[in-house]
Parts: structure tokens; C-alpha cells; sequence
């Protein structure tokens, strides 16, 4: 049997296999109301509204699905630029199953099919989902200095009771809340100093995974006015890595808890991200993409191609979802950059190709010569 009498069997074969629709993607429908204002007597633009309005609630009702209660307040605040970036690709298909208008409201009652899978990954990416319980284990060390010459805190070389001081008081609450993992003051030996042991091996001993040390400093400038300065290091415990570090400084004459809070509110969002950059590089996310062979001839150089992805530690699995001609497509589970895959699949030299790619596709067309 020739090469082309074989491929043609493995298409027939193929296409016979996967004849029933496959749903490439999880599919989600439900009923949602959408709210909008009736301004200048303006139906239509009210009902535009109260859609975007049914089609968010629909995104949150989804991830709410995937996300733990200690990243809500994350989710609410993130998913609109979600939401925004993506306009209506994740909507399969919607029905506006009734019109309510009272006053200047108007309320849909909104039939919506999602297509989750990309809300999905950018769940995982953004590190939503994953549980307090799961999270890096943080310890705070940080040197507060002043106001005043002779207040320096540091709870790690007190005797007696230890206490975070109160600049690490505020942080600490501050990333508690919002689901990070933070670690109260070891307890193990309290009413002793720590013997001089270094920040590092402290943490190891509280169980910590990333530590936060550095120092925050009061220095008065005129009468009530003084100057608060702050260094922070973020490091992995385990390796001593730096993950992060960041400094800011703020005159004024603030209240100290204000002062502590603004500076708080200076680092938080930073901090977070270099905690949430080592939960992906410790644990990579496994993302689904879209893949599509075109121009194949023949099944040797198909099955090569295959093998070689999956022999690769970044790819978790290929599958078919369709077959056109001489073109397959799959879905590819993924941990990485998927541009990144394709290149080093290109090394490989099994055959020429040409590649279109962007985040979510690649379309790789087989030069046949």
C-alpha cells in the first residue's frame, strides 16, 4: 500500500473515531439577570447595558466555581479587566428570555452559554485558585526604627512575649485578608532571644517558605513632620533566592497607623506578585491551547511530530478534536510558554514547517517538497 493509500485509511480511521461532535471546551449555561439605566427614554442602549451587565455576572458566577472564598476579593477586583480584554469570546451563545422595565430600570433575564476554558487558565495564571492552605507560608522580619532615637523593634531579639511590631501588624492583616498565608510570631522558645541566628535559619525553624525582612524607618524632620523610609526583601527560605525587593519613602505628618498603612498600601501589590511569580515557577500551571497540523501527507511525519511534543516535560498531553482534509487539530495541555514548545519542536528538524502562534493557537502548515 502506498504512503498516500496508507494516510487516507488513517484519516477514514480518524474521522470515522471522532464523527460525533467533541466539545473541545467545558461548556457552562445558565440563567443571569442583567441590570441597566433607561437614560432619555433609551431602550436600547439600557438593554446593551443590562447585557454587559448579565455577561459579567456571568463570568463571576463561573469562576466563583473555581476560585476558594480567601480569593474573592481578588477575583472581584481583577475580573473586569478580564472581562474587558475578552469582550464576548467567551460567550457561546446567549437568549434574553424576558424585559422588565420599572421606572428607569430595565432587567434581562438572560439565557448564556460560556465557554470556561480561557477563563479557566486565567484563573490558574493570575494563581486564583489555589487554596490558603496551599499558599507560600510568609514570615514577616522587619526592623522598625523610631519615632524617636532609641525605639528600634524587632521582634526576633526580644525577651519576654514577641509581637510582630505594628508596621508588620498592618501588612500582616493586610495580606491575611486578601488569602495570602502569613506566619504569626514563632512561638518555639519566646521568652528567649533567637542566640544571634541569622533571618534565614529563623524562618526554616518557623516552617516559613518565603520570608519578608528588611526595615522601615521614622526619622523626625520639624516638630510633627518626619520622613518614613522602608527597605523589604522577599526571599525563598529554602534556596536564600531573592525573589523581590522593593524601597519607598513618604514625608508627611500622619498619624503613625495612616503612615503605616500608606506605605503598606505602597508595597502590597508588588509583594503579592513576586508571591504568586514563585507559586508559578514551583508549580506550573497546566493550560489548554489549541493546536493544528496542516498540510500533512502522510502518517510517519504526523506521528513524529506528536511523539516529539509529547516527550517534552512541558507538554502534559495532545488530543485530537478535529480532522478537515489534510489538517488535524488538537488540544495540547500545556505548562509554559506554548510559542516557546513550538521552537523547541522546530529543533527537533523532523520536517520543514511554517508557524502562526499568539497566546491562546498555533497553526503549524507542513512545507511539502
Amino acid at each position: 500500500m502506498s504512503s498516500t493509500h496508507r494516510f487516507s485509511a488513517f484519516i477514514l480511521y480518524l474521522t470515522l473515531f471522532f464523527c460525533s461532535p467533541i466539545s473541545l471546551f467545558a461548556e457552562t449555561s445558565f440563567e443571569v439577570f442583567g441590570v441597566g439605566a433607561i437614560e432619555d427614554n433609551n431602550l436600547a442602549k439600557a438593554e446593551q447595558s443590562a447585557l454587559k451587565d448579565a455577561f459579567s455576572k456571568a463570568l463571576m458566577f463561573v469562576a466563583l466555581r473555581y476560585v476558594p472564598n480567601t480569593s474573592s476579593v481578588d477575583l472581584a477586583d481583577l475580573l473586569p479587566d478580564y472581562s474587558a480584554s475578552r469582550g464576548m469570546q467567551d460567550i457561546i451563545q446567549y437568549q434574553i428570555n424576558s424585559r422588565i422595565r420599572q421606572y428607569d430600570v430595565l432587567t434581562l433575564s438572560v439565557d448564556i452559554k460560556i465557554n470556561e476554558e480561557s477563563l479557566k487558565d486565567w484563573l490558574y495564571a493570575h494563581t486564583l485558585t489555589v487554596p490558603y492552605e496551599l499558599r507560600p507560608k510568609v514570615l514577616l522580619m522587619i526592623s522598625s526604627h523610631g519615632p524617636g532615637a532609641d525605639e528600634n523593634y524587632q521582634w526576633w531579639n526580644m525577651r519576654g512575649k514577641k509581637a510582630f511590631s505594628p508596621f508588620e501588624t498592618t501588612l500582616s492583616g493586610r495580606l491575611t485578608r486578601l488569602g495570602e498565608s502569613v506566619l504569626d510570631v514563632p512561638r518555639k522558645n519566646k521568652a528567649v532571644l533567637f542566640g544571634g541566628q541569622d533571618s534565614i535559619t529563623i524562618a526554616q525553624e518557623a516552617g516559613a517558605d518565603l520570608l519578608l525582612s528588611g526595615t522601615i524607618t521614622y526619622t523626625p524632620v520639624l516638630d510633627t513632620l518626619y520622613e518614613c523610609s522602608m527597605d523589604l526583601y522577599l526571599r525563598d527560605v529554602a534556596t536564600a533566592e531573592l525573589l523581590g525587593s522593593w524601597s519607598v519613602s513618604h514625608r508627611g505628618d500622619f498619624d503613625l497607623s495612616i503612615m503605616n498603612s500608606l506605605m503598606t498600601d505602597e508595597i502590597l501589590k508588588p509583594v503579592r506578585a513576586s508571591i504568586a511569580n514563585r507559586m508559578m515557577s514551583s508549580s506550573p500551571v497546566v493550560m489548554k491551547k489549541s493546536l493544528c497540523i496542516e498540510e500533512i501527507k502522510e502518517y510517519v511525519t504526523y506521528q513524529a511530530l506528536i511523539n516529539a511534543l509529547r516527550s517534552m516535560d512541558s507538554v502534559a498531553r495532545v488530543q485530537i478534536t478535529g480532522i478537515s482534509g489534510h489538517t488535524i487539530c488538537h488540544v495540547i495541555e500545556i505548562k509554559g510558554n506554548l510559542f516557546d514548545i513550538m521552537e523547541n519542536l522546530k529543533r527537533e528538524q523532523i520536517i520543514e514547517w511554517d508557524m502562526v502562534a499568539d497566546d491562546e493557537t498555533v497553526h503549524i502548515r507542513i512545507i511539502d517538497k
